[in-house]
């Protein structure tokens, strides 16, 4: 993947765009391409462009002349990772590492020991920041939605296959089971860990515990592995249908 990567988050089907804002910023004060220099653009929904700089205007941005365009298809397996609230610079690299390993979506919700109850505009705009940057940075072409949800109480039924980090030594290995082609959530707690009532709720939803490691993980690392193991054993799967 080149570095000049941008994102532009609208169809890059057209023959120019303007790119504006703080891509350009990035364009024209930190990487200093110039006209006629070539880049490639993304936008997050499966589309990549190649093109070229035609004009640089300080205040109006870069307009690009867009060359080739090629469209990938959506992963059939997805992994929404469900994160209780953590710590802000815990949370940060989450989403960074995340988004890096795939991650279809976040679900960010209060768990019952989450010290933090909420994001404030300005962390939730951050966060969205850190996955366009690990997006373009890791040459996925589909951008991670970052939603924010209610405690794991208020949710509804949803007919996704439910897993959670479970520290009973009789717990399934991850690498154990068979992942349905779809979506697949994947509940982790907070730095505290998940609660009884928590455990309980989740339990009767047959969501199914799974054991990421024969250790005690942190929130962030329980989170990574998840993606890690997912990631490779869907690939596998995938794989093994071929």
């Amino acid at each position: 993947m080149p570095s000049e990567r941008f994102f532009f988050p609208f169809s890059l089907k057209e023959k120019h765009i303007q790119l504006e804002g703080k891509e350009f910023h990035h364009l024209f004060h930190v990487m200093r391409l110039q006209e006629k220099d070539s880049l490639e653009l993304v936008n997050g929904k499966g589309e990549l462009a190649s093109g070229i700089i035609e004009t640089i205007d300080k205040k109006k941005g870069a307009l690009i002349a867009l060359l080739s365009h090629k469209e990938e298809k959506e992963n059939p397996f997805s992994l929404i990772l469900a994160q209780a609230l953590t710590r802000p610079n815990l949370l940060d690299w989450i989403i960074e590492k995340g988004c890096e390993l795939g991650v279809y979506e976040f679900w960010l919700f209060p768990g019952d020991k989450s010290e933090k109850r909420s994001l404030s505009t300005s962390q939730l705009a951050r966060l969205e920041l850190l996955a366009i940057s690990a997006l373009k940075q890791s040459g996925r072409l589909f951008l991670p939605q970052i939603v924010v949800k209610p405690p794991l109480s208020q949710w509804e039924k949803i007919p996704f296959f439910y897993l959670f980090g479970d520290l009973a030594p009789q717990a399934p290995s991850l690498l154990d089971i068979k992942i349905p082609p779809g979506k697949t959530v994947f509940i982790i707690g907070p730095e505290k860990g998940i609660s009884q009532e928590e455990l309980s709720l989740l339990k009767n939803r047959n969501a199914q515990g799974i054991k990421l490691h024969n250790n005690t993980l942190r929130a962030e690392t329980a989170a990574l592995t998840a993606a890690c193991h997912y990631s490779f054993l869907t690939l596998y799967q995938n794989e093994a249908k071929k």
